[in-house]
């Protein structure tokens, strides 16, 4: 595998920053606080995002708000990496409510996130599932952080277990890991008798819940059976007494007996609905302060965050339309700058200037020598003219052969003048272009030449055109500098309507705490469940008062016609009276008691099937526990016999670089311990000094790295710092022949790692920051 391509849109320090690196040893250097440690938590963080690991919901690491840019409203980059000849791009959002992961095959451009698994937990893929890598892995072998030779909590037996499963030669797949998650798992289900939530838990509990409600039930229909028995008593003596009355067999004193035992049954009822409704009431009562006036208020409230919220969604659209836009006048610029060719306006103005001045120069020479020439012929032209016109008109007082001499000398002054008017001006017009074509200066020459122009039209015409690009360029960049106010304009507005947002939620969630709710529709449950509170406390009080009336009547002996119950005194009346009230009583007593408690046989059942259940898990816990039992017992023999290579490996590396220390031991927890050369005694590596501890630790990098994962880059963070120079120039010799076999990514800000690789005759690429 190899990292070909960062682009850190947003992240820490830097924004749209693009690193590349190459097959090999990739020597990245940079000052303090130049990045390194950014770019490598950025390769990180593009892998797997900024999550802690082994939690059961997205949890987000430290790192996420170390990186977190200012005032930006963007967190993000890609990452292109190689493996099995296939490039594989990145594009991971990292910003908190909108991060997400999508992976595309980057030579053709399809999305491939389906290949990869997906992780149910942060809702991503794992692009490096199929390599085996995870977080912890990645962070303990080939990822070597600055100053850092501890192993994160919770990834030893994940390290132990992928280097047993890479060295089993039995041809059986041992998933250790996943065989002991998957039990542990069925274990957790299962729970023990104090995890209240877990299977057996809950069995334990709700079985101990109905052995005391067996022993209530038990005691109440106990009680219940005598009470029965009295009122069987208590009926037939009332029969009794009943019989020797002959009189109150009369009708209208039988009606009124029925009537007034009518209102026993009332006064029964109205107390048992009384006691059903004081319960419900008290239980209400946490919602008394609830009232739809107050959820008004909230809906308004929340009516305000949800308008502030379209308001930033309009103004993010036109921040990304502003971004769009400035990224569209850069691209036009730079076509338009590619037109002149690299140059700039200023430069090829400057040129064209010089290039002129040569030239205007040369043609003043040139013309006055022209017109010396030019001259001299006009005055042949015209003396032979007048040497003409002498001797033919014989204006002076000459002899004949005087004025044929003047006549032939006339003639021949126009001949020669007119000659050299037509020589002159031909001459003209040849040294102009001898002096265009070769006869410019060097100056002249060299400007032709820098801008690959054959002659004065060329530099003209190229210089009207950069004239226009030049005006465009202007009109371009009054454009993004316009747009520009209007997108710092927006990011202000966006940070207002942010903070107005956010002072409201507060108070909107502070409103909310006071009632022990936690959104309006909560509020807005209570604030009915108040309304029943009223109606209920409202039922509550007309029960009473009707209860005082009825009781009144039964006091008094009267029905509720205020007629007397009885026509004539009977010497046992008031037995009769005082029985059937004993009688009501303990009726109400027994429905009290046999209301809300189940019958004891369905209960005895029930606690039986759920002690057979208990049964069962403790049988399935042991069971699970021998097999935990036998995976340690296997996976100790795969120790056993592995760890001598293991060792071996590892004390070979630790060797190269000390030349003093070769003995080292791996235990099955993954703690490293060397052999003194001098005793043979075992020391922890914390033991040792801090230089010798961090060449240990890069050695149980380097060796485990080789063992779990051969493909992955090895990638360093000053690994090297406290060193001396010989140890130092030997991990830089390892480092070299690893970089043979898989890419090696080394920051520093030290120039003497590249001075020692050049002292090796090693090979590799220097990424400047």
């Amino acid at each position: 595998m190899i990292i070909k391509t960062l682009h850190l849109k947003a992240f820490g320090k830097f924004k749209d920053k693009t690193i590349g690196f190459e097959p090999g040893l990739n020597l990245v250097y940079g000052m303090n606080e130049a990045g390194k440690t950014t770019v490598q938590t950025f390769i990180q963080g593009m892998f797997f995002g900024f999550y802690k690991p082994y939690r059961k919901k997205k949890t987000y690491d430290i790192e996420y708000e170390k990186y977190l840019p200012w005032k930006q409203f963007d967190y993000s980059g890609s990452l292109i990496y190689e493996v099995d000849g296939r490039e594989i791009r990145l594009e991971r959002n990292f910003l908190r409510g909108k991060d997400s992961l999508n992976i595309f095959d980057n030579t053709t451009g399809k999305d491939i996130s389906s290949e990869f698994r997906y992780d149910g937990v942060i809702r991503q893929h794992l692009p490096l599932d199929t390599l085996g890598m995870t977080s912890g892995i990645y962070n303990n072998t080939v990822n070597m952080r600055q100053l850092y030779n501890d192993t994160e909590s919770g990834t030893q037996d994940e390290m132990r277990d992928s280097y047993l499963e890479t060295q089993n030669t039995s041809g059986v797949e041992m998933n250790f890991k996943g065989i002991a998650r998957c039990i542990e798992d069925k274990k957790k289900n299962i729970g023990r008798s104090g995890q209240s939530k877990s299977r057996v838990g809950a069995a334990i509990r709700e079985r101990d819940e109905l052995r005391t409600a067996l022993k209530e039930a038990e005691e109440a229909y106990a009680k219940v059976a005598e009470n029965q028995e009295q009122i069987t008593l208590y009926q037939r003596r009332m029969k009794r007494i009943e019989a020797e009355n002959d009189y109150l067999t009369q009708e209208s004193v039988v009606n009124r007996k029925k009537e007034l035992l009518q209102s026993y049954e009332k006064i029964k009822e109205l107390e048992k609905e009384n006691s059903l409704l004081s319960d419900k009431i008290e239980a209400g009562e946490v919602y008394r302060e609830f009232n739809y006036e107050t959820l008004e208020g909230l809906k308004t409230v929340q009516s305000q965050i949800e308008r502030l919220s379209d308001q930033m969604d309009y103004i993010e659209t036109e921040i990304n339309n502003c971004h769009e836009s400035l990224k569209a006048i850069r691209q036009k610029e730079e076509s338009r700058r590619a037109t002149l060719a690299g140059h700039t306006w200023e430069r090829i103005s400057e040129d064209y200037e010089a290039f002129k001045k040569e030239q205007n120069g040369s043609e003043d020479v040139k013309e006055k020598s022209n017109a010396i020439k030019s001259f001299i012929s006009i005055i042949l032209i015209i003396l032979g003219i007048a040497f003409t016109e002498v001797s033919i008109m014989s204006l002076l007082p000459l002899g004949q052969s005087i004025e044929n001499i003047m006549l032939g000398l006339g003639i021949m002054m126009m001949i020669l003048g007119v000659v050299g008017t037509v020589f002159g001006a031909a001459k003209s017009l040849k040294k102009r272009k001898i002096r265009q074509a070769r006869l410019l200066k060097p100056v002249q020459q060299g400007i032709l030449k820098k801008y690959g122009l054959k002659d004065v039209g060329e530099l003209d015409a190229f210089y009207k055109k950069a004239s226009r690009t030049q005006s465009e360029l202007e009109q371009m960049k009054n454009e993004g500098e316009l747009i520009s106010v209007q997108l710092s304009r927006h990011q202000a507005g966006y940070e207002v309507l942010f903070e107005q947002r956010r002072g409201i939620e507060k108070e909107l969630d502070r409103k909310l705490g006071k009632y022990d709710v936690k959104t309006i529709a909560e509020y807005a449950e209570g604030c009915q469940k108040s309304q029943r509170l009223e109606e209920m406390k409202i039922q509550f009080n007309g029960n009473l008062r009707l209860l005082e009336n009825l009781l009144q009547t039964v006091n008094d002996g009267k029905t509720a016609d205020g007629n007397l119950v009885w026509k004539k005194a009977s010497p046992k009346t008031d037995e009769l009276l005082s029985m059937g009230k004993e009688i009501a009583r303990l009726e109400g007593e027994n429905n009290a008691l046999s209301d809300g408690v189940g019958l004891p046989v369905e209960i005895r059942e029930t606690i039986k099937s759920l002690d057979s259940q208990i049964e069962i898990c403790d049988i399935e816990i042991k069971a699970c526990n021998a097999v935990l039992d036998i995976l340690e017992k296997i996976q100790q023999g795969c120790h056993l016999e592995s760890a001598p290579e293991l060792n071996q490996h590892i004390g070979d590396i630790l060797n190269k670089i000390t030349q003093h220390y070769k003995g080292v031991k791996i235990d099955e927890a993954m703690n490293v311990k060397v052999v003194e050369p001098a005793n043979g005694d075992f020391k922890d590596a914390e033991q040792l000094s801090a230089g010798t501890m961090d060449q240990v630790y890069f050695a149980f990098r380097y060796g485990m790295g080789d063992v779990i994962n051969q493909e992955m880059p090895f990638i360093l963070d000053e690994p090297f710092v406290r060193y001396d120079k010989d140890r130092k120039t030997q991990a830089l010799k390892l480092l070299a022949e690893l970089s043979q076999k898989r890419q090696v990514i080394l920051f520093t800000c030290d120039e003497d790692e590249e001075n020692r690789l050049k002292a090796l005759g090693a090979t590799y690429t220097k990424v400047r920051l």
